[in-house]
């Protein structure tokens, strides 16, 4: 198929008018099925259909092709290269009739699309701004308004008739009340000179002859105000007055230095004893100090109990692992049903002794019973006998419940009972998370587990349910390549049936010490601590049923060379 050659209009006269108008009557075939709304730079594709120019460009956003969305029986795949301009329709829709959009304010001038703009710009209904927006005004007035409202809007620019400053007509009054420098002002003091200009006034009234004085015994209490002449003969008649109120005012003081050398004992009295209160904290502290260095010491010794506690469960993990050998299987299978075989003789044993003891005190066969057979003894020593055995048969059903679990196919299938009680741990911090039992990716190959925190870790703590992975020291580590680069998916089963699993997979970061082989007995988890909210695995009924999560961890084993 020859691919046309696509010349981009250059004129203004094919592109869509800009707005959203009302339209007066609108045909489909100018509507958008990608947006609903008219076509916008219409564009054609080669089966015929119209599409806005942006939604062609967002539907096959990302190369390749697209079923075309119209899915007729016509349709072809759609290109990028077979999207051309629809002139012609962008002509047609220029074309289409609108209303005005001052519709509602009294304008029911109908135009052409193309049209509306310059419409818009004589309208007489179309809002405009005031004028006088800069100076306050924030009204919205109709064109055919607007000069009326010039004539009465309050914040016309004026000039202060005594300063100049121009102004909004309405802030004139606050303007000449409150800030205006030049206004004339009257003396306050009913002098007889003035007015003075605002920016005056205060240097007029430092100086007025009719502002008034004070008595020079107002420190001392003396309440007299007067012109000057007035105060000084005030000051000669009354010294009798001034000498008393100046001795009162002294013996104040007195007191108030009294209080004051009271309130400085009390304080160092405080200084003192806050002093002893610092020596006996720096004694607490010190014997701190000493309790800390015998917590080292205990914590030396804590430290080495944990590591012989460590070894002890390594030995036991290699036990684990030579009981999953074929041949020690069969052992363990052979002696289980041995114990059995024995337990159940053991039980018919006891209950002939019992049987043999009820008769004898009934005094039926007193006669019958060997004198040389205690019934007593020998029900307390087959008893001994069956609880040893008992103790011997649950030893190896653990193991067993081990040997069942191990996956030598990169796959646990990890059976959490009791998710509500184990949930409750959590949240208290009795049991902050719970580790699987091993699996491997092959018999010889990486040795893994799974850890969970039922109450979230990090940042999904309180809210999320988390899940990590975890490398594990194996026995044939020195053969493997590390670090470990397989694909890890994990998976919470629903029970429902419907398959709907939670799943969510990650590749390892060669670089992260998670990964490498490991020193100690595990390296450090990595997975996903918000993996799934506890409102999705609670709520749902889906994923949780008779206090039961099934958790799945697939380990992609491909590439991997069996030793």
């Amino acid at each position: 198929m020859l691919t046309p050659q696509i010349t981009p209009p250059n004129s203004l006269s094919s592109q869509t008018p800009p707005g959203h108008p009302e339209f007066v009557k609108i045909d489909e075939k100018y509507m958008c099925i990608l947006c609903n709304n008219v076509l916008n730079d219409a564009v054609q594709t080669l089966c015929g259909h119209r599409l806005c120019q942006a939604c062609s460009d967002n539907y096959l956003q990302g190369g390749g092709n697209r079923q075309c969305p119209y899915q007729e029986e016509m349709c072809e795949m759609l290109q990028k290269e077979g999207i051309i301009p629809d002139t012609s329709a962008r002509r047609e829709i220029r074309q289409l009739k609108v209303y005005c959009p001052n519709k509602l304010r009294g304008c029911h001038k109908i135009v052409k699309w193309k049209e509306l703009e310059k419409h818009i710009e004589e309208c007489p209904h179309e809002p405009l701004s005031c004028p006088y927006k800069d100076w306050g005004c924030q009204e919205m007035v109709e064109r055919m308004s607007l000069p009326d409202h010039q004539l009465v809007c309050p914040f016309i620019p004026i000039q202060c008739e005594h300063c100049g400053q121009t102004i909004p007509k309405e802030s004139l009054p606050e303007h000449e009340k409150e800030n205006c420098m030049k206004i004339p002002i009257n003396c306050e003091y009913g002098c007889n000179t003035g007015p003075f200009p605002r920016d005056q006034i205060l240097q007029h009234q430092e100086i007025c002859p009719k502002k008034p004085r004070i008595c020079k015994y107002a420190s001392a209490g003396c309440t007299f105000q007067g012109l000057a002449e007035e105060v000084e003969e005030h000051e000669r008649q009354n010294q009798d007055v001034h000498l008393q109120q100046v001795t009162l005012q002294m013996a104040k003081i007195d007191l108030h230095s009294i209080d004051i050398r009271r309130e400085l004992q009390e304080m160092e009295r405080i200084r003192q004893e806050a002093q002893k209160q610092v020596s006996e904290a720096r004694k607490e502290i010190e014997e701190l100090r000493q309790l800390a260095d015998d917590i080292r010491r205990h914590s030396r010794k804590f430290k080495i109990d944990v590591v012989e506690l460590t070894e002890r469960i390594i030995h036991a993990e290699k036990q684990v692992e030579e009981l999953a050998q074929p041949e020690s299987y069969k052992r363990t299978i052979s002696d289980v049903n041995i114990l059995r075989e024995n337990i159940r003789s053991l039980k018919d044993r006891a209950n002939e002794l019992l049987t043999l003891h009820s008769s004898e005190q009934g005094g039926a066969s007193a006669t019958a019973t060997p004198a040389s057979s205690d019934p007593y003894t020998d029900v307390q020593q087959q008893t001994r006998s069956l609880g040893l055995q008992d103790a011997r048969l649950a030893e190896l059903d653990l193991r067993f419940q081990i040997l069942e679990t191990i996956n030598y196919e990169g796959v646990l299938f990890w059976k959490i009972t009791n998710y509500r009680r184990r949930k409750q741990e959590a949240v208290s911090g009795k049991t902050l998370s719970i580790y699987s039992s091993p699996f491997f990716t092959n018999r010889y190959g990486y040795k893994m587990c799974a850890r969970v925190y039922l109450n979230g870790d990090g940042m999904g703590k309180g809210t999320h349910f988390s899940i990590f992975f975890v490398v594990m020291q194996g026995e044939y580590d020195a053969l493997l390549p590390w670090p470990f680069r397989q694909k890890v998916t994990f998976q919470i089963i629903d029970q429902s049936g419907s398959r709907r699993h939670l799943s969510d997979s990650f590749k390892p970061d060669p670089s992260s010490s998670s990964f490498k082989r490991p020193l100690a007995e595990m390296n450090i988890a990595s997975g996903c601590p918000l993996f799934v909210s506890h409102s999705i695995l609670e709520t749902s009924g889906n994923y949780i049923r008779e206090d039961t999560l099934f958790v799945k961890v697939i380990v992609d084993t491909n590439g991997l060379v069996p030793i």
